[in-house]
C-alpha cells in the first residue's frame, strides 16, 4: 500500500477553511504559528496543519464501489459488493463505509454512482476507495484516476490485481469492452445486434488467439 503524499494548501484555501481573513494566515505563517513549506514565491501549507488548528482528525469515508456491464449481471454484482463489505470488515473493521454500485460500460465516464465518488472525493470526504478489480472502475485511464486520488489524499486499493493475466489478455478485453460499448450505442444495450456483434468478435480473436499458438 502507498504512502500518501501530504495535500498543500493556499493559504486562502486555507483562510476560507479556518474562517480567516488570508492576510491574517499570511501573518500567522510569518509569526511561525502556521507551518509552511515555501514554494517559490508562495508559502503552501500542509493540509495537516489545518486540521491541527481545527482541532480534528482527519478521517475520510472507505468507498467499496462495485460495477457491471449490464443488467444481466446482477449477481455478479451482488457478489462484487458482498466481497468489498466482507473485506472491509476485517481489514477495515469500524471505519465508516459507503457502497456505490453501477451498471454500465466501464468506458462511461458519466455513470451515475462514480461521479457520486468523485464529487465526495473532490469535497475531501474519502479516505480510500476499494474495488475488487481495477476494470470494475475504468477500463482506461486508471493512472489519471490514481493521479487524481493522490492529489486528494485517497488511497485507491483494487483486491485482485490482475498480475495472472497476460498482456495479450489484457488487450483482448480492452477491445471486447470498446466493441460492445459502441455496438450498444448503434444497436441499444440489449439489442441482439449487440449480442451477435460481441459474439463474433469474441470468436475472431479466440480463432486469432488459436493460430499464434499453432
Amino acid at each position: 500500500m502507498r504512502t500518501e503524499k501530504t495535500r498543500m494548501l493556499r493559504s486562502g484555501e486555507v483562510a476560507k477553511r479556518l474562517g480567516l481573513h488570508p492576510l491574517t494566515v499570511r501573518r500567522w505563517v510569518k509569526e511561525g504559528k502556521i507551518a509552511a513549506v515555501q514554494i517559490g514565491r508562495e508559502a503552501r501549507i500542509p493540509i495537516t496543519e489545518v486540521e491541527r488548528l481545527l482541532g480534528e482528525q482527519r478521517a475520510g469515508t472507505l468507498i467499496l464501489y462495485g460495477r457491471v456491464s449490464g443488467h444481466d449481471q446482477k449477481e455478479d454484482l451482488q457478489r462484487q459488493v458482498q466481497q468489498l463489505e466482507q473485506w472491509a470488515l476485517v481489514a477495515r473493521t469500524g471505519q465508516k463505509t459507503l457502497t456505490l454500485t453501477d451498471i454500465g460500460s466501464g468506458l462511461n465516464t458519466e455513470r451515475k454512482s462514480l461521479q457520486k465518488l468523485l464529487a465526495l472525493v473532490q469535497d475531501y470526504q474519502v479516505a480510500e476507495v476499494v474495488v475488487t478489480f481495477a476494470d470494475r472502475l475504468t477500463r482506461f485511464g486508471l493512472s489519471y484516476l490514481r493521479l487524481l486520488f493522490s492529489g486528494y489524499g485517497v488511497t485507491l486499493t483494487v483486491l485482485s490485481p490482475d498480475e495472472d493475466k497476460t498482456p495479450e489478455q489484457e488487450v483482448t478485453e480492452d477491445l471486447l469492452a470498446i466493441i460492445a460499448s459502441f455496438a450498444g450505442r448503434l444497436y441499444g444495450l440489449h439489442s441482439r445486434k449487440k449480442a451477435a456483434l460481441v459474439e463474433c468478435a469474441k470468436q475472431v480473436l479466440a480463432e486469432a488467439e488459436t493460430h499464434e499458438e499453432e
